[in-house]
């Protein structure tokens, strides 16, 4: 059993529509808010878009199941570094969206991903690079506008992608000053960067407005597996301890294969946490 006291008010529990890919939003949150999570996370991919439709469904079951919502923004056909206008334009009014249906369904964060230099472009980085800023600063200007927060969230060492590592998006935003731009941490991707997501999150938090939002799933250092906890190498105890570290009381949303796997990572993480608290129980005690 669980001391909830012990466990305090660390932080909720969410869960990724991801998990559902490609149900209906409606079947995919029955099945969400049966295993009762704090907090929904919508990914704005395939019939999860955030239309009038899916908001107002949306809106009426955040009032009975007296959950929060949070938002990731459609990201799979899209590139706000695309070397082509339409591409780009399509990506910047696709994430929009995601933003005008958060506002309204009073979502705080929208994550978003950086962009990738298509192989045809690699030789022309800083173009691509440009191209980035560009399009997340004109996202930005318009969540500021709804003063909703931006997650920029770091990536998988995949080659080609921007924003592995926190060096690469600190240079992405450093010409952005806003207070609506901060980090979504994936502790997966982290763990395929260095091998160590523990690592990242103090130099992360110190980006823009630092991590406002935690993706949660586990793998083995070189894919991007989205394994449930423990069925990896991450060493979940001392990301939590960092977390904890600097005031991290957001919500942790897990990225699962299916609910199974969201459901009892989320009774690993709750144990872990128990325990980190009982350790330093026990250490204030032997110091007495």
């Amino acid at each position: 059993m669980i001391d909830r006291d012990l466990i305090g008010d660390f932080m909720r529990f969410g869960v990724s529509s991801i998990v559902f890919l490609p149900e209906t939003l409606q079947s995919s949150i029955e099945k969400v808010a049966e295993n009762r999570f704090d907090c929904w996370e919508i990914v704005c991919e395939g019939s999860h878009q955030l239309r009038p439709k899916n908001i107002k469904y949306l809106m009426g079951l955040k009032e009975k199941y007296e959950v929060d919502i949070v938002v990731h923004a459609p990201f799979s056909d899209l590139n706000p570094a695309s070397m082509n206008d339409n591409v780009r334009r399509l990506t910047v009014s696709s994430i929009i969206e995601a933003i005008e249906g958060a506002f309204e369904l009073d979502a705080n964060v929208v994550t978003i991903h950086p962009g990738y230099i298509p192989p045809l472009w690699s030789s022309y980085v800083e173009d691509i690079l440009d191209n980035n800023f560009s399009s997340i600063n004109d996202i930005v200007e318009v969540a500021e506008d709804y003063e909703v927060m931006i997650g920029l969230e770091n990536m998988p060492n995949y080659m080609g992608v921007l924003g592995i590592t926190p060096e690469s998006l600190r240079d992405i935003v450093k010409d952005i000053d806003s207070k609506y731009l901060g980090i979504t941490f994936d502790i997966g991707h982290a763990n395929t960067a260095c091998g160590a997501p523990a690592e990242y999150v103090k130099e992360l938090n110190s980006i823009g407005q630092g991590i406002v939002h935690v993706h949660c799933h586990d793998n083995n250092g070189n894919d991007d597996e989205h394994l449930k906890v423990g069925d990896g190498n991450i060493d979940f105890l001392s990301v939590l301890d960092e977390l904890k570290s600097i005031g991290y009381n957001g919500v942790l949303s897990f990225e699962s294969k299916n609910i199974r796997d969201a459901v009892k990572s989320r009774e690993i993480i709750k144990e872990l946490l128990s325990i980190g608290e009982k350790e330093k129980e026990t250490e204030k005690y032997l110091k007495l």
